[in-house]
């Protein structure tokens, strides 16, 4: 179990799963007809993460089509 320790892995690696957090969030408020601004939180993140936070807004945007 020692793999899933969150605090053992890289400050990159623990930036990116705060990233993804975020980003499910802006989706989970975007499915549910919340008022969120993602552009807003794009500006929130630091600079050299908003191309990943865009990319995991993309995906977490399309794989809607795949979830009933």
């Amino acid at each position: 179990m020692s793999g899933l320790n969150l605090a053992a892995t890289t400050k990159e690696e623990q930036d990116k799963v705060a990233i993804d957090l975020v980003a499910s969030g802006v989706v989970y408020k975007e499915r549910l007809a919340m008022p969120v601004v993602a552009e807003l939180v794009v500006r929130e993140q630091p600079e050299h993460l908003r191309e990943y936070f865009r990319a995991r807004l993309e995906y977490l945007r399309n794989s809607r089509t795949r979830m009933p």
